[in-house]
């Protein structure tokens, strides 16, 4: 005995018509056939898009890291400058007070030599 199915969805079969079992079989793996190479394409598709994202990503994070290392030189630069500048002010300061410091000594060196001259004498 042959079974038969009515069906009318397939494009080889009208409507009305009737399909061996054969036909239909070889239709459904027919259909999986080309449903197997969709979700293949599909894959690849995904695939080649989450590479291409992560390419972008490091990228992006590549010129952030790189911006963010020119800022901090940028400052590190801009504050050497500064500390240099007001070190200098600060050395300068110690230079005039130095010199007041010396002027004042030699005032009182002829004093100081007596007092110590006179300390080792025992007078």
């Amino acid at each position: 005995m042959v079974k038969v199915i009515y069906c009318s969805s397939f494009a080889d079969v009208t409507e009305g018509d009737t399909m061996g079992r054969e036909v239909v079989l070889r239709a459904i793996k027919d259909a999986e056939s080309e449903a197997r190479a969709i979700r293949a394409a599909a894959e690849t598709k995904a695939n080649e898009t989450i590479s291409s994202a992560r390419v972008k990503a490091t990228e992006a994070s590549r010129a952030g890291r790189q911006g963010a290392d020119e800022d901090a030189a940028s400052l590190i630069s801009e504050a050497r400058a500064s500390s240099d500048m007001e070190a200098a002010a600060v050395s300068e300061q110690g230079d005039a007070q130095l010199k007041q410091v010396a002027a004042g000594g030699e005032k009182n060196r002829d004093s100081a030599v007596g007092v110590v001259l006179s300390a080792f004498s025992g007078d």
